[in-house]
Order: structure tokens, then sequence, then C-alpha cells
């Protein structure tokens, strides 16, 4: 682990300092920055992304292979009926995966610094599917060549791999020049190549169905026009969604547009910064924001006993509740990364290999209190109620704990609230008040 931890620092430093480091800006003084610096920089920045990505890419494959091999592995010692051998595989299954979802973490670190960390923009490439292309069998190699070809192209592109991130789910490219946002499908193999071909014809004014050659146009092809055809399509919409910040998602076809607060969110990250410092006393510390969210932090000696402990603490003072080991984080698709924490590099890598544990629980009935507070009826819905919800099937599914829902009201509209919450409360750290809040300061 110590030699992998060795590699992500590297990865860190491409990602997010090679660009001010070889290219340092004074932005104390941002009217000394002449449009040649900033485009100096951007190529610095890019050039980091690129070899930040290459870097990644070395260390996912590997260990897609090595993950693979396990669970083989693991089918034969559960064959064999081998328990001490099945628990080896498994710690080494979970440590394999780990490692990938940080890698895919980086990734992920890259895309939401080019969506400058708008959740809206980032949210309309994700098709709500946690599962991720086997890089091994896509087409990845020829993804690569078509990146090489636009970074040789300019100094100031840089090609994101979609596939090595958790949740771009829209074309294999996301291309970046620093004046607008690209989606490209790749060409490969030769029914592929025939399908571009017969769109780029089809597009042209003087195109004449009566000249194509049906020889070899099958209903399969057709098939595979059509697949990328709604492909496309979709990429078209984020398009139009980052530019004008309004149109349709491409996944659930619903009208939709950037909504802002009129107040700015407010962050506790000040607060678990402070909680971080002081565990260095005892090995562990513990805080409370607004009376809802209950923090333990744990080091050295306590960390093995630290969930355990904490489930027992908030047993005792929260009656419904939710707890979340922060470093679940990690492996969250859409969620803003670790690596954008104010919590400085060493904490960051102390949390993510394990020598701080975070805990975070969530007083439900406290939550609903406030909001009622705040002015938005909020309530517990039956049972019956929240299967009645369920039984309709919706894309939006609503958080259910002990078989009920949440159902708030705003401005006469009732909702339930689905699990988001959890991740902007006890993940993304902004405070109870300010989650409730924006629900009466939306415009």
């Amino acid at each position: 682990m110590e030699k992998f931890e060795k590699t992500t620092k590297e990865i860190f430093h491409l990602i997010a300092e090679y660009g001010i480091k070889n290219k340092p800006l004074d932005f104390r003084n941002p009217e000394k920055i002449t449009e040649k610096d900033k485009t100096e920089f951007l190529i610095q920045v890019h050039k980091g992304f690129r070899l930040g990505q290459t870097l990644i890419i070395q260390e996912i494959l590997p260990l897609i292979k090595e993950l693979k091999l396990l669970k083989e592995n693991e089918k034969q010692a559960k064959r064999d009926k081998d328990k001490d051998l099945l628990k080896k595989i498994n710690f080494e299954i979970q440590l394999a995966d780990y490692k990938i979802n940080i890698l895919r973490h980086f990734a992920d670190f890259i895309a939401w610094q080019i969506f400058k960390k708008d959740y809206y923009k980032a949210r309309r490439f994700y098709s709500g599917d946690r599962n991720r292309p086997d890089l091994l069998n896509t087409n990845l190699e020829s993804v690569i060549t078509t990146v090489e070809h636009y970074h040789k192209q300019d100094d100031k592109n840089f090609a994101l791999i979609s596939d090595l991130t958790s949740f771009i789910d829209i074309g294999d490219i996301l291309l970046v020049n620093g004046k607008e946002n690209i989606i490209i499908e790749c060409k490969e193999g030769e029914v592929q190549k025939k399908v571009f071909d017969f769109l780029d014809y089809a597009s042209q004014d003087d195109f004449d169905a009566t000249k194509i050659d049906y020889s070899d146009k099958n209903d399969k092809f057709f098939d595979q026009v059509e697949r990328t055809l709604k492909q496309m399509e979709k990429g078209a919409k984020v398009s139009n969604f980052l530019n004008k910040e309004e149109g349709t998602d491409a996944f659930s076809e619903t009208k939709i547009k950037v909504l802002e607060s009129t107040n700015p969110q407010k962050y506790y990250f000040k607060y678990l910064l402070d909680l971080i410092k002081n565990s260095k006393e005892n090995n562990s510390t513990y805080g409370e924001i607004e009376d809802i969210i209950y923090v333990g932090i744990y080091r050295e000696n306590k960390r093995l006993v630290s969930p355990h402990l904490f489930k027992g603490i908030v047993d005792h003072i929260y009656e419904k509740s939710i707890v979340v080991d922060y470093v679940n984080l990690i492996g969250l698709p859409l969620k803003e990364p670790m690596f954008l924490k104010p919590f400085g590099v060493e904490n960051i890598f102390d949390i993510m290999f394990g020598r701080i544990k975070i805990y975070l629980a969530i007083n439900l009935d406290k939550l609903i209190e406030l909001f009622n507070t705040k002015g938005i009826s909020a309530k517990w819905l039956s049972r019956k109620e929240t299967h009645k919800i369920l039984d309709l099937g919706q894309r939006h599914k609503p958080f259910v704990f002990e078989n009920k829902a949440i159902e708030i009201t705003v401005n006469g509209q009732t909702m339930t609230l689905g699990d988001s919450f959890l991740i902007y409360l006890l993940l993304d750290n902004i405070t109870p008040t300010s989650y409730v809040e924006r629900y009466n300061n939306l415009k």
C-alpha cells in the first residue's frame, strides 16, 4: 500500500499542482495577468491533467486484471469450502477494489475541475447506473489513440477518457480546449466506421437515399445507426445544457434548468478541521453540528474499535439515525472529490489511507424538526403511503428509513426527500440550516 500511496501522491501533484507550479500567476493582482499568461497557465494545467490521466491508466488496468483473477480464485475457494483462503481473498478483493475507486476518484477530480465544481453540469453526464464499463473489454485502445490525436493537435486541448470516471456516461471522450467542452464518440470496428460514414453522408445537403449501397447494410446495421444517433442525441442535449444551463435531461427526457439559491451555501469544514486537529491529543474527539449531525474522529490505537464505538454512542443519543464512514466518499459517483475539501493534503491522504477515521451521523427527527421550524412542512409518511410511492416505480426514489419516507411541502408543492440529502449534509458538509433554507431561497 505504501508504494501505491506514493504513486497517488504523484497523480495528485500532476492534477492539482502541476499547472500553478509550472506557470505561477499572481492572483492577488489579477490586473497584471495577461491573456498570454492565461493561455500558458491553461496549457500547463492541461499538461498536468494529461500526465495524471496517463498514470491513472497505467495503474488501473493491472488492478482490474488482478481483481478479475481474485474473483475467479474466490469462486474456487467457495467450491473448496476453504474458509481461511476465502477470507484472505476477500480482503485482497476489497483492497484492489478500493485502489480502483481511488484512481477513479482522481479522474473525477479532473472532471470536477473541468466543470468548475458545478454539480448541476456534472449531473447531466450521469445515468444513475453505478456499474462502470469494463476497461479490459471496451474500445479503450481506440479511445487512447484518439486522445493522443487531440493532444498533439493543440497544446490547449485536454481529452478526458469518460470510462475512467465514476459518473460520465455520455461519449467516449470529453474534450476541453479552454473555450468549450465537446463530447466525442470514437470510431472502432468496421461496422461502427461504416455507421459514422453513413451518418456523415446523411447529414450532407446533397444526400440522396437512392444513391446508397444497401448491399452491406442489413437490419443490424440500422439498429447500430439508431443506437449511435441516440447516443449522439444525448451528447447534444448535454452540450446544449452546458452552454445554456437549461434544456432536456439526456436520460429522463425531462426539462431542466439550473436553479440558484439567493443565499450561498454554508459549510462546516472549519469545524471538522478543528476536530481533526483536536483528535491528536487523545487519538479521538467528538463534536456536533446544530444538534443534528454528530461527528467522531479517531487515530492510532482507537481506529480498530472506532466503528463499533461510534455506533454505540449514536444509538444512545439519536433515536432515528444514519451513520456514514467519511471515506465512503471515495466510492460514490457524482460527489465532490475529497481533494477539493479544505482539509490540507496531509489530512486528506491520512483519511484516504485510513490513518484518520471520520464517522458522521444524522438525527433524522431533528432534521424534520428543523424543516418545520424554518416554515417548511415536513413529516414521516406512513408505511402504506411510502409503499404507494415506491410502487409507482419513478426514477426519483425516496429515501426510506424503517419503511417510511420523509415528505416536505414547499410553496404548495409536495415532494419526498431522496437520499441525496445525506450526501449534502454528511459528505458535502453543508450545514443543516443552510441545506433547509435553500428550499425557501430557490429562485
